[in-house]
């Protein structure tokens, strides 16, 4: 009887018995390894409900500093949400794995493909609006209109990575092993080559999409010559390195699920899994754990613990475009 691991991912890695014995199954593995990942399921389920309290307390923050107004305040308080819902899912599938029924665990699954899809596409949307803002002389606003267009871009790309995978996992005209296979074996994707089509993939691409788009901001940056486009540059350079920052991190950590199935290290999807698990602490250190963040919130507490309302936001201002155009000129 063996093993075969019929998944890239900690968050699903499945075993099915090979009855037959079949000495060709057992040639094509390069290693045979034991079922034994399920005992890492409560230090993910730990790490998964870490990363649901961060990502609750972020838009907690966003909302009392009242950076949920602003344009990459709700990109922010988005993909934290989308978050919440993929770990709320993938808590409970690993928790209650055998005792969901099919048709719920189908349901369960295309949700966290949803949502954990939207989670990148939104990374997609920052690092697209930073770079179309970068080089803009004018003031930023609200941008109501542009959230909008933004959500419909962010939630179409979406849909269109899921509807045809629910169409193919419900036809019996495509053959087995290229169907997402929903709910089969876990509350998600089920097997390798679903996994690398149909999450891989287009994540993959968003990820390149966004160094495409970092790379023009950048050359942006270094190419800014009047002082009207430098003061707009460095109004936005803060908003560039956070982002940048979510997109590497996110980046990285989704190489890593790569990584144990080009050596063949088994036990390097535990490492995966649990990198995988941390987003949202991820979140809550980049945008949440900054000096100007703190100091606002403690601000607005202390503020509203004496009085009941809380102190109107402070906006820094930016230096104006007489000292850049002295500064420049004297460089």
């Amino acid at each position: 009887m063996e093993y075969i691991i019929t998944q890239t991912s900690m968050f699903s890695s499945e075993f099915i018995y090979n009855e037959t014995n079949s000495k060709d199954s057992f040639e094509n593995l390069t290693t045979a390894p034991k079922p034994v990942l399920s005992k890492y399921y409560p230090y993910l389920a730990t790490e998964l409900g870490f990363s649901i309290l961060c990502s609750t307390i972020l838009i907690l923050v966003y909302v009392i500093i009242g950076e949920h107004k602003t344009l990459p305040g709700k990109n922010v308080i988005c993909i934290s949400m989308n978050l919440i819902v993929t770990y709320i899912l993938l808590t409970i599938d690993l928790l209650m794995r055998n005792r969901i029924p099919h048709s719920i665990c189908f349901i369960m699954g295309v949700t966290v493909q949803v949502t954990f899809l939207a989670t990148f596409f939104w990374t997609n949307v920052m690092s697209y609006d930073i770079m179309r803002t970068m080089a803009s002389v004018k003031p930023e606003t609200i941008g109501t209109s542009k959230f909008w267009k933004y959500s419909a871009y962010a939630w179409l790309m979406t849909l269109i990575c899921v509807l045809p995978a629910v169409v193919i996992d419900l036809t019996e005209a495509v053959p087995e092993e290229y169907r997402p296979k929903f709910g089969v074996k876990k509350c998600w994707l089920s097997g390798q080559l679903s996994f690398l089509l149909y999450f891989n993939l287009p994540v993959g691409l968003t990820l390149a999409s966004n160094c495409i788009f970092f790379a023009l901001t950048a050359r942006t940056i270094v190419r800014v010559r009047s002082a009207t486009a430098i003061l707009a540059a460095n109004r936005h350079k803060k908003r560039f390195r956070l982002c940048m920052k979510l997109v590497l991190i996110m980046g990285l950590v989704w190489i890593t699920e790569f990584v144990p199935w080009l050596t063949g290290i088994y036990y390097l999807y535990a490492i995966a899994g649990m990198l995988n698990c941390l987003h949202g602490v991820y979140l809550f250190l980049i945008f949440v754990c900054k000096r100007r963040i703190l100091k606002q919130v403690a601000a607005n507490l202390v503020c509203h613990s004496a009085s009941g309302t809380p102190p109107p936001i402070k906006k820094k201002q930016s230096p104006s475009l007489d000292t850049i155009t002295t500064n420049v000129s004297n460089i």
